[in-house]
């Protein structure tokens, strides 16, 4: 990461707190939609099938299930588009705030579900709002920059640093995939036995 780069995200607290903001709205509305949808039932989990499964069929689901998001905002950041960045992050909040009421529902009923999907909670989600922060941080300044000459350079430069961070935490959410693949595989087939 160049010192320029560093120095934008340094200087944006401004923009973690609007994220947090969003994240609690969207926690908020997530325990709305799921009192006002009905609680319903949990259904079962079929932990044999997943044992049956390949690896690598494991780690393409979950790559499919991860990857979009970090690609939409890398180029929703390279247009400059803040706003829409914070938009998406609202949705994916709202699903993570639905699916952590269901975790939460399931430990007492399933605590092979919980341990499915807990390091989802712990490890995915923070990666994806510390990146979203990133990405929102330099949106703004490519907005801002990409359209004047005179500081063309900047832009370059603001640019180039965050492809190399995009490229950095790709790497990181693909060998998260991978790992998270491994665990679901190993657990689901001691739980089968």
């Amino acid at each position: 990461m160049n010192n320029t780069v560093k120095k934008l995200i340094q200087s944006e607290t401004r923009t973690l707190v609007t994220l947090l903001v969003i994240f609690a709205g969207a926690l908020i509305l997530s325990a709305l939609i799921y009192s006002l949808a009905g609680r319903g039932t949990i259904g079962a989990i079929n932990y044999s099938g997943i044992s049956n499964m390949t690896l690598m069929q494991i780690f393409s689901m979950t790559f499919k299930r991860n990857i979009p998001y970090f690609l939409a905002v890398i180029i929703l950041t390279y247009l400059g588009q803040d706003k829409l960045t914070k938009i998406l992050f609202a949705f994916i909040s709202v699903y993570y705030g639905l699916s952590v009421i269901y975790i939460i529902r399931t430990v007492g009923l399933d605590l092979r579900y919980f341990l499915l999907t807990f390091t989802d909670y712990l490890i995915f989600f923070p990666i994806l709002l510390y990146f979203t922060f990133i990405s929102s941080t330099i949106s703004k300044y490519t907005k801002k920059t990409k359209n004047i000459e005179t500081i063309s350079r900047k832009f370059d430069i603001i640019i180039s640093g965050y492809i190399q961070i995009s490229l950095y935490y790709l790497v990181i959410v693909t060998a998260y995939s991978f790992i998270y693949s491994a665990y679901i595989l190993t657990l689901s087939r001691m739980l089968v036995r």
